[in-house]
């Protein structure tokens, strides 16, 4: 008999008994703007937006639901939020529930977690709605036949769909969605305001010597550790900060099995350690700050579906390399035009790029300053969406 796995332990405990609990803190609690992610990622997409909202308007309750538990157990402390709690699943009795115990007096969507029956709840119910930070592109499942009832829930649940990018807004505009406004990426606020502060960490500090070194973050078994490792072990004279998205002792372990030369665990971090080659960070939140230890990055999952978020290491102003699958990332082709991103198909071009940068410092700081600008020219998108949601 199969045995089910944390994550999928956690998505189920989790939600047990979670009604009685809403009901007990929220009683007598109104005010409140209900804010859905699907995971970690989606929420740090949107907690700028969030930050402003709790600056300026503290009148307001902050409630947040993610739909997995890397969302949730992460993030149900943080201190933007009033109260976190797992999405119920979108069964009727579930979402009548969870309305008449929460009664939202708004709801924010961030990028692309939709579920239906929550949709139309929403609209029944006459709640403003918005989709913040979507982002479209022409081959994503919304556009194909048979997915007619999202495009039906885009043109009639939604209040506004706040979105990325002129693209964006054509796409949903060419299936009848009229009330789409471009406002740009509030990451970019919070990737560059995480980057302006100040933040060391001891133990890198210790191995890194206050040289610049190679960073890889969010990196995948499988191809993302082949490249990284290929090219750790091509460059014995250099240091590489590898930071993994799976952190367990057997992902740790499988990710040292491929490394030829030396190497140091975070977590176990001992006398001597300062001189190996690669250090691998196990920990958990960390990574958007260690990329300020990097004079060049590789983000992984590109070789899956999509690279985690590039713009945390183009926000120190570090060129950024990633795997060939961008998906709906638009950043991606958008930082290769601009002269900050490179996509790589296997190690070999990953050492070339990686080559050119080392021996050719012109092109290092080049590259460097376009991600930066890229960045700092995308700012400000946080205030254009609060502006949009609190104007109803």
């Amino acid at each position: 008999m199969p045995i089910l796995s944390e994550k999928a332990r956690k998505f189920i405990s989790g939600r047990i008994g979670q009604f009685r609990r809403m009901k007990s803190e929220l009683e007598g609690v109104g005010n409140i703007i209900w804010v859905h992610s699907c995971s970690y990622g989606e929420f740090e997409e949107i907690r700028p937006v969030l930050e402003m909202i709790r600056r300026d308007y503290p009148d307001y309750k902050l409630l947040a639901t993610f739909f997995s538990p890397s969302g949730y157990e992460h993030l149900k402390d943080d201190p933007v939020l009033d109260y976190a709690y797992y999405l119920p699943l979108d069964f009727f009795w579930n979402r009548i529930r969870f309305f008449n115990i929460v009664r939202p007096v708004k709801c924010l969507v961030s990028i692309s977690d939709f579920w239906l029956g929550f949709l139309g709840g929403l609209r029944r119910r006459k709640i403003p709605t918005y989709l913040v930070s979507a982002c479209f592109v022409p081959w994503m499942s919304w556009f194909k036949p048979k997915a007619f009832p999202y495009r039906a829930a885009f043109r009639n649940c939604f209040t506004e769909i706040l979105v990325r990018d002129s693209n964006s807004r054509e796409l949903m505009e060419g299936i009848g969605v009229k009330h789409v406004t471009v406002t740009g990426d509030p990451r970019m606020d919070r990737v560059i305001a995480l980057s302006q502060t100040e933040w060391r960490d001891e133990t890198v500090d210790k191995w890194c010597g206050g040289k610049k070194v190679f960073v890889a973050g969010s990196t995948l078994q499988d191809e993302d550790s082949v490249v990284i490792c290929d090219l750790a072990n091509s460059h014995p004279d250099d240091k590489f900060l590898i930071i993994p998205h799976e952190i367990g002792k057997e992902d740790v372990e499988a990710l040292k099995s491929r490394l030829k030369v030396s190497c140091a665990v975070y977590s176990e971090f001992k006398p001597g350690d300062e001189n190996a080659n690669v250090l691998i960070v196990n920990t958990i939140g960390m990574l958007a700050k260690l990329y300020r230890y990097g004079f060049a990055a590789y983000v992984g999952s590109g070789f899956d579906c999509s690279p985690h978020s590039i713009l945390e290491p183009a926000s120190y102003g570090m060129p950024v390399s990633y795997g060939p699958l961008f998906g709906s990332y638009c950043h991606c082709q958008a930082m290769i035009d601009a002269g900050a991103g490179f996509s790589i198909g296997n190690s070999e071009e990953l050492a070339a790029w990686y080559d050119s940068l080392r021996n050719n410092p012109e092109k290092l700081k080049e590259s460097g300053e376009a991600a930066l600008r890229y960045c700092l020219d995308g700012s400000g998108a946080a205030g254009k969406i609060v502006a949009r949601i609190m104007a109803r």
